[in-house]
């Protein structure tokens, strides 16, 4: 007699073993020609630059579903935040300093007329979330998968959503521990540095008040001008403009950038204080040549420390 014992169990803990190992990235995502294809094809005809500033078109999928204009929830919705904002003053001011400098720094902009929009139009609602932050206590989240009802697209939906097309995060760690000088930075604000196009700019209207100061003020419009946070596909927008951005600009540097930046995190290290000074000068010139600030540096090399300094003095002159 023969028994044959299943460990189905050690089986299923084993593949989550090997999941966590990968970090969740499908081999045959990573492997797959259609996908390649997709990808190249973004960065190949969505993606221009002009004035030192890269435009990015949002990634639709194919067959996409009707995307609902969703302006009677947004609308809502808005008036419901108003409403909590309204108890407690502090908070409400600051929401609306958020919006009035997203607008000055040209991340977002008034919509006067939506009957003049040419293409779909699509209404986000947005929310407060508090910070443990002295600097920033508040950030705004805009929801980009609001659904009007539970058979209604959302605009998440309707995007499509790719892998991470940068290096794997296990690869930077790896090299990151690898040499005697180690170095990390981010880019400032990586997201709303990529401008969106316009013909996608309809799909991202909000509603906030003509006067952010004023909880009684009419309800106007605003549409984003620039890659926003609550979308899914925003890593994928960002990574492959940073890829293109490297790709059309071949240097030691670039391909150094290339193999270790993670979303809008720079991690790396060197063997030698030269090769890190050289990365350092070169890495945030090549940055703000697509409209991006590489900052926060640190390091266990004194001279880059020192270096970082300097050139902060300079620019305060």
């Amino acid at each position: 007699m023969n028994i044959l014992v299943c460990h189905k169990q050690e089986e299923c803990d084993l593949e989550k073993f090997w999941k966590l190992e990968s970090l969740g990235i499908d081999a045959k995502e990573q492997n797959d020609p259609d996908l390649a294809e997709s990808i190249e094809n973004y960065l190949q005809t969505s993606i221009t630059k002009k004035n030192n500033k890269y435009i990015t078109k949002l990634p639709w999928r194919e067959n996409a579903p009707e995307l609902p204009t969703n302006e009677d929830i947004a609308k809502r919705r808005t008036e419901s935040v108003i409403r909590r904002l309204k108890k407690d003053p502090e908070m409400f001011r600051k929401y609306g300093e958020i919006i009035t400098d997203q607008e000055q720094r040209g991340f977002i902009e008034k919509v006067y007329d939506e009957s003049t929009c040419t293409n779909k139009v699509h209404y986000i609602p947005h929310h407060p979330v508090k910070k443990d932050s002295v600097t920033t206590p508040i950030r705004i989240v805009y929801n980009c998968s609001c659904r009007a009802n539970d058979s209604s697209p959302c605009l998440n939906d309707c995007l499509a959503t790719y892998p991470p097309i940068m290096t794997d995060l296990t690869e930077i760690l790896v090299r990151f521990r690898m040499y005697k000088y180690a170095v990390t930075a981010d880019i400032e604000k990586a997201f709303l540095h990529i401008e969106l196009d316009v013909d996608d700019r309809d799909v991202t209207i909000f509603y906030w008040l003509e006067n952010p100061m004023d909880t009684e003020s009419r309800l106007i419009t605003y549409r984003f001008k620039v890659v926003l946070f609550g979308a899914t596909c925003s890593p994928f927008m960002l990574s492959a403009t940073l890829m293109k951005h490297f790709r059309d600009n071949p240097s030691t540097t670039s391909t150094e950038l290339q193999r270790n930046v993670y979303v809008d995190n720079v991690l790396t290290s060197f063997t030698d204080k030269q090769s890190l000074l050289k990365f350092f000068t070169e890495s945030r010139k090549l940055l703000s040549e697509a409209g991006f600030n590489l900052r926060s540096w640190n390091s266990n090399s004194t001279e880059l420390i020192t270096e970082r300094r300097r050139t902060r003095q300079d620019r305060r002159q």
